[in-house]
């Protein structure tokens, strides 16, 4: 609820939750996810994310989470039975998300391609964020992790992944040929030192990028505002002054984000699509004065939308949120932290 309440108020309407731990006796993970996000407001594709592969079987997450596979697949095709809804508009659409090639076994990458292929829902998995994973992949199956995805059938138009950092000219192209998308989440990937995605570089090879704020462990605030204003940096960082303009910035973080998730019905403005709104303010300090209001805003990232609407309910007004009590769920947060610091 933390996080869905930050994107809100930070001007996010529709999100994406990669959750990959299920630990066992714990059931209702999923369901509350879904909850939060319809009584909060939140546009929702939350992922049935999944582990496989411990330690002791090679794989890099500890023994005590991960799960056995024909599980995984039938909790997976049961929460999708249950909570997809693939009619426009939907505010809750399900996706199969295996974590990444190195907490899964390449035989639950293959039939979570297919559970998805048969029942048409997206894909999801982390690819290429870290060297780490690449000399894993390397060592473990002779071939780089994107080389390894096409293998597996994880490439295509119902497909994105998280970060895609470390990508050759070859890979860049594949990606953009094979409709591929890929969510960039800059705040973390300069946060963990992973690198920086080539996203001048996927948008001139055609490619379709939208942009993420990744999860709590490597981005507290959840702001997608801030995520605009690094994305816009770190690739001139990357890339020279003119690597990416700031109304691309904009695009990485709504009609972007709208194509990463499938999502033809919203992440713009148009007749027909989704009352999915967000308003910011222009004439305070940081943006008074500015002739273009969008290259200010990415610039000068505002803290908190003014007001937003999510399919034509009003979730953010003055920069309160109106569907969730900011002050409870923040003490809510503190005393979960406090529990688990004993």
């Amino acid at each position: 609820r933390a996080a869905m309440s930050r994107l809100l108020l930070s001007g996010c309407t529709l999100s994406s939750d990669h959750h990959y731990v299920f630990p066992r006796g714990r059931d209702g993970i999923f369901q509350a996810l879904v909850e939060s996000a319809r009584e909060l407001g939140l546009r929702f594709h939350p992922c049935r994310g999944s582990m496989s592969l411990g330690e002791s079987k090679g794989g890099l997450p500890p023994d005590s989470v991960v799960e056995d596979e024909d599980s995984i697949l039938a909790d997976t095709e049961s929460m999708i039975k249950r909570f997809h809804d693939p009619k426009a508009g939907s505010m809750c659409r399900v996706a199969v998300a295996p974590c990444s090639p190195f907490s899964v076994t390449p035989e639950l990458m293959r039939e979570s391609a297919a559970l998805a292929r048969r029942h048409g829902v997206r894909m999801h998995t982390h690819v290429a964020e870290t060297l780490d994973e690449e000399k894993f992949c390397l060592e473990r199956f002779g071939k780089r992790p994107m080389e390894l995805m096409e293998d597996l059938g994880w490439t295509g138009d119902d497909v994105w992944y998280a970060h895609g950092i470390h990508l050759d000219d070859a890979e860049v192209d594949r990606v953009a040929e094979t409709r591929t998308a890929i969510a960039h989440c800059p705040s973390s990937n300069m946060r963990l030192g992973a690198g920086a995605c080539r996203v001048a570089d996927l948008l001139r090879a055609g490619a379709r990028v939208g942009l993420g704020v990744d999860g709590s462990a490597s981005n507290e605030d959840a702001n997608i505002a801030m995520e605009i204003h690094e994305a816009l940096l770190l690739a001139r960082v990357s890339g020279g002054p003119n690597a990416l303009d700031a109304r691309s910035a904009w695009r990485l973080a709504t009609s972007g984000g709208a194509e990463c998730l499938g999502r033809n019905d919203c992440g713009t403005l148009a007749p027909g699509k989704c009352a999915d709104v967000a308003l910011f303010r222009v004439d305070d300090l940081a943006h008074a004065g500015i002739a273009d209001s969008l290259a200010g805003l990415a610039l000068a990232p505002p803290a908190r939308a003014s007001a937003v609407v999510v399919n034509g309910r009003v979730v953010v007004r003055d920069g309160r949120l109106l569907t969730g009590d900011e002050d409870q769920i923040a003490r809510d947060i503190a005393a979960t932290s406090a529990r688990l610091a004993e």
